[in-house]
């Protein structure tokens, strides 16, 4: 109950992180907008045409949309990540201190040096791919909304 209480509440929290949007210049202002239908109110245009895609408008961009959601979510998903390695971890315990045991799978084996064990792998496996997971989402939360001058390269290694 408390691991899926955990998850639950970060459910709820991943789903309240609004994606966001931009149409306007390319330092965004609507400059070459206006000059080329100066009788669209671009603002309001820009605003209708993000909602009707089913995203949040930001209205104050640069040349990029911020990326500051994208760390939102990427954050919030890295919570849900460290609260299954938590329980990966746990279960990984228990089987080691037999409170659970697994069952054996016809010709697969445990481990190289003693056949007739078996190993908590798939736990072991998520712990890792999550933590792995983890470490290029932190990056990503704090690479993407920082950008030279707002637009550099360094987004797109």
């Amino acid at each position: 109950a408390n691991v899926a209480y955990r998850m639950e509440r970060q459910y709820r929290q991943l789903n309240q992180i609004e994606i966001l949007g931009k149409i306007n210049g390319a330092v965004g202002n609507y400059n070459a907008h206006i000059a080329a239908y100066p009788e669209v109110d671009w603002h309001q245009f820009s605003e209708e045409f993000v909602t009707s895609l089913g995203i949040q408008w930001n209205p104050y961009t640069t040349q990029i949309e911020p990326h500051d959601y994208i760390a939102e979510l990427f954050d919030c998903v890295a919570r849900f990540n460290t609260i299954l390695i938590d329980f990966d971890r746990d279960v990984w315990g228990y089987i080691a201190l037999n409170h659970f045991k697994q069952k054996t799978i016809a010709g697969e084996i445990g481990s190289s040096t003693m056949p007739h064990k078996v190993n908590p792998i798939d736990f072991e496996n998520s712990e890792g791919n999550l933590g792995l997971a983890n470490a290029v989402m932190q990056h990503l939360a704090s690479k993407l909304p920082v950008s030279r001058w707002q637009r550099d390269l360094t987004d797109s290694t």
